[in-house]
């Protein structure tokens, strides 16, 4: 009886504090209305984590932690890397390419 009661209040302790730690992490991020978040990603030349990247930082904007986009300046960019930023512009609506100075 008295070790289901411990068993207990040991898991409701964790939760406590796995909720209190959730407050506290770095990842929370508190913007105002009329305030906007962005990463830049400037990349040059041949990057071949770059779709690594983006995905694991669209997971913090999925999460709800972090909102905004992502914006991508490519500058002399092989073909794989263009096409990739290409891509994820394309399928994604918050990640923006921009290469060599256009806009």
């Amino acid at each position: 009886m008295y070790r289901a009661i411990a068993i207990i209040a040991a898991v409701i302790l964790c939760l406590l504090l796995m909720y209190l730690a959730l407050g506290r992490l770095p990842l929370r991020v508190r913007l105002g209305r009329n305030t906007r978040c962005s990463v830049l990603l400037e990349v040059k030349g041949r990057e071949p984590r770059l779709e690594q990247g983006v995905t694991e930082l669209l997971f913090l904007l999925g999460s709800g932690r972090v909102y905004g986009e992502i914006v991508i300046r490519g500058s002399l960019l092989d073909a794989d890397t263009r096409a990739a930023a290409r891509a994820l512009a394309r399928d994604y609506g918050c990640v923006r390419f921009i290469e060599d100075g256009e806009s």
